[in-house]
């Protein structure tokens, strides 16, 4: 097997090839959680709270055990006398936080009070879902019905209900960033302050697969099996392991398959995957729990929903001199896995690309009477993004500068990297301006004016705006094992999850690119704990980064292992040997040489023409680390365009241009995708999506009819480039891709909306920027 040059640029790093993966999805062959049926398998179903906030006095069941085919009815008291633990949040360091950090119990049912409409009263197992719902629907559940704030802002009011009664004010904990004294100075000067409250509203994740639960308990092995529809199997596995059941690892055995998407809210444990591994030791039987849409806006974690009260202190010429910050960040009920991730991370951007001298940021974690939030594409980060981003926006509009100029003097320029901000993060590599410049081109920005004046003779009202972001990338460590076979096929274990991104695609490629392997011979494992030894999942776009540079060690094992066995094989010394296109070639002979694909056979082959030392004669193989320190920093520029309709309040997206710099590509096919599916939830996100909860906590968007999700009519063609500027803190340049759209757009469209509605007197709008709403700002506007 010798690697051919051209097919390695074909297939290698760089090559825009189509997911290998598609074929088999396309066709109907994945395997998503929901596809697993297992014998004597029964259903599980959740009886859930239909108030906010409650005191349980009783729940009868007498008349759900009259239902046939029912097997259990469990409720948090049985949970509790079972000696199960609570759900952990791990996103809170306490060395971070300290003593104003408030934790909270989360079993995964309720037994004395409910604290979110949809919380679990009552876990009911029978031979089948009609008949589990059918008995769910006659137990008695005596509410005592309290009052609620399900809201950021109803939360910090003043008297507002108390979550936890422990937490004053519903504050779960307090953090600082950067210095407040300095940046009050730095007030005192100003020329200009800018002041606004900056919303980003709360959404669901809405994955296309429902989230979906197996649980199997394994009675002569003592071990509970779970197939989930999680996107983060070995991180379930040591929750459930470590706080839930509180045995070794090894008893817990987690699968996830295909996974139909997850945006981060299936990144953590849910009380339901507790809720089937329980109830299948209780009634003996494998049990299935499976989330239809409806159940899913009431029992999924939810995203974003902060309030950022901002000012901006800036000289008399336009120079950002101090940015003062308090965030007020919705945690909800109670503390999930990752809840706290959110705020803590992506403050930490709040000085995007901008050389500002001074910062103070207060971070405040809300408790409210609503559903759990979590992590959700970008993290934290479209938030900060849209802070700075409007601030700008507002500050260029009060003082009189063109937008694109106050941030052409505030750019960190590129010969002031590394650059330490005001708020203690440090970015290696960024050409911030010029990533502009591509973009104003690329978006014809000096042609904007006909394009204007085209949309007032059709009677609309066109506008455009600007947003140049940065995100941080990648976290923690990972682990990947490549692994030949002995007929010379090679199998990629992944510590990463690819639940849509292609991992199966760009890890060939990448080991194509270093071994010479041929596609068609390389598998790819993922997801399944007792074969993957350890991992650490997908999120916070990483897999590249650190499951990519963990996957170069890995196979530079591999030559290092082979050039030994190599150099047995062809009686030539080690240092002898180059490793090139899938080939060991002696440097004095050129005509000296063995494959990979002989060296691998050799190593596995009963008799071998040479002698092999065991070590050596037991197969080829090799482990590959990698931790993420320092991170890196993608960034860039988007530029929107909107048409609006002042009659009706009507907003068309009309045109979106992306600049992106995420350092060297490993595929740039796939990252396109991965570009304009960020782009599409930002638009979403900034022109439709919201999760509505009335005064009472009442959930007002329970389906796809209340929540409007952004079709495929609503997003112009988009105009995307990138201009990678590699970094040096991995091995590979790379810089996470996955969610810069997410992050960078919905700032531009915003203020593509106030700059069509800027004649009218509009100043501001909050997200999302529905019809109705900007409706209204106009006649608040003209009033």
């Amino acid at each position: 097997m010798k690697a051919d040059p051209i097919q390695r640029a074909l297939h290698g790093i760089g090559a825009p090839l189509p997911r290998l993966e598609d074929p088999r999805l396309l066709t109907g062959h994945g395997r998503f959680a929901d596809d697993a049926v297992l014998p004597d398998m029964v259903r599980g179903y959740v009886l859930r709270s239909p108030v906010a906030h409650a005191r349980i006095r009783s729940i009868d069941v007498s008349g759900a055990l009259e239902v046939p085919g029912l097997l259990a009815v469990l409720t948090g008291e049985d949970y509790a006398a079972d000696g199960l633990g609570h759900m952990p949040c791990v996103s809170i360091p306490p060395t971070i936080t300290g003593r104003t950090y408030h934790r909270t119990p989360f079993p995964p049912l309720a037994s004395d009070r409910v604290l979110a409409v949809g919380s679990g009263v009552a876990f009911v197992v029978a031979e089948t879902l009609a008949a589990a719902m059918d008995a769910a629907e006659r137990i008695v559940v005596d509410y005592e019905p309290l009052p609620a704030a399900p809201t950021v802002e109803a939360a910090i009011a003043p008297g507002a209900p108390l979550v936890w009664p422990e937490a004053e004010g519903n504050r779960c904990f307090q953090h600082e960033l950067g210095d407040a004294h300095a940046t009050a100075d730095a007030f005192e000067g100003a020329a200009h302050v800018v002041r606004a409250r900056v919303r980003s509203q709360r959404v669901a994740g809405n994955p296309l697969e429902p989230r979906t639960a197996l649980g199997v308990y394994q009675e002569g092995e003592g071990r509970w099996q779970l197939t989930s529809s999680a996107s983060n199997p070995h991180r379930i596995r040591l929750l459930l392991a470590e706080h839930i059941f509180r045995v070794p690892a090894h008893r817990i055995h987690v699968i996830a398959g295909d996974v139909g998407g997850g945006f981060g809210t299936k990144g953590g444990l849910y009380p339901e995957e507790i809720l089937v591994l329980w109830a299948a030791q209780r009634v003996g039987r494998p049990v299935k729990w499976v989330s239809d849409r409806s159940e899913a806006f009431l029992s999924d974690f939810n995203g974003r929903d902060q309030i950022a009260d901002a000012e901006m202190a800036l000289d008399a010429d336009g120079k950002v001199r101090a940015l003062r910050v308090v965030v007020n960040h919705n945690l909800g009920c109670q503390l999930g896995p990752s809840t706290a991730h959110p705020p803590l991370v992506g403050c930490r951007m709040l000085s995007g690309v901008y050389a500002i001298p001074a910062m103070h940021v207060e971070i405040n974690g809300i408790f409210t009477h609503s559903r759990t939030l979590t992590t959700y594409r970008g993290a934290g980060r479209p938030e900060a993004t849209m802070v700075v981003e409007r601030m700008l926006d507002l500050a260029a509009a009060e003082i009189g500068i063109d937008p694109v100029e106050l941030r052409r003097r505030n750019f960190i320029r590129p010969e002031q990297m590394p650059y330490r901000t005001a708020i203690g993060e440090t970015y290696d590599c960024g050409e911030f301006e010029a990533a502009m410049d591509q973009a104003l081109e690329l978006a014809d920005w000096q042609g904007f004016e006909a394009r204007r004046a085209e949309s007032a003779r059709r009677g609309k009202l066109r506008g455009r705006g600007l947003s140049c972001y940065i995100e941080v990338c990648a976290t923690i460590s990972d682990r990947m094992e490549v692994r030949f076979d002995a007929t010379g096929g090679l199998t990629i274990l992944a510590g990463t999850f690819s639940y849509g991104q292609g991992h199966h695609t760009s890890y060939a490629q990448m080991v194509h690119e270093w071994l010479g392997v041929p596609l068609e011979r390389i598998r790819f494992v993922q997801g399944d704990t007792d074969k993957i030894a350890n991992g650490r999942g997908s999120f916070g776009s990483r897999s590249m980064t650190v499951g990519g540079s963990a996957l170069k060690a890995a196979c530079a094992q591999v030559v290092e292992r082979g050039r030994r066995v190599a150099a047995i094989l062809l009686d030539r010394p080690e240092a002898s040997l180059v490793f090139e296109d899938g080939t060991y070639r002696s440097a004095d002979d050129p005509n000296t040489s063995i494959s990979l694909d002989k060296v691998a056979r050799a190593t596995y082959a009963w008799g071998t023409p040479k002698p092999l030392p065991p070590e050596l004669w037991s197969g080829l193989e090799g482990v590959g680390h990698f931790s993420a320190s320092p991170q890196n920093y993608p960034n860039g520029c988007y530029i929107a365009e909107v048409e609006v309709d002042a009659d009706t309040g009507e907003v068309r997206l009309d045109a979106v241009t992306a600049v992106d710099d995420v350092g060297n590509v490993i595929n740039p096919l796939l990252l396109e995708g991965q570009i304009r599916g960020g782009i599409a939830q930002a638009a979403g996100q900034v022109l439709k999506e919201a999760v509505v909860y009335a005064p009472d906590g009442q959930l007002l968007t329970g389906s796809f009819t209340d929540y409007a999700m952004p079709h495929a009519a609503d997003f112009p063609r988009f105009r995307s480039a990138l201009r990678p500027v590699p970094t040096k803190t991995n091995p590979l340049g790379v810089k996470g891709g996955a969610e810069t759209g997410t992050v960078g757009l919905p700032p531009a469209i915003v203020g593509a909306i106030v700059d069509a509605l800027r004649p009218l007197g509009v100043r501001d709008i909050n997200c999302p920027a529905t019809p109705h709403a900007v409706w209204q700002a106009i006649q608040e506007a003209r009033a």
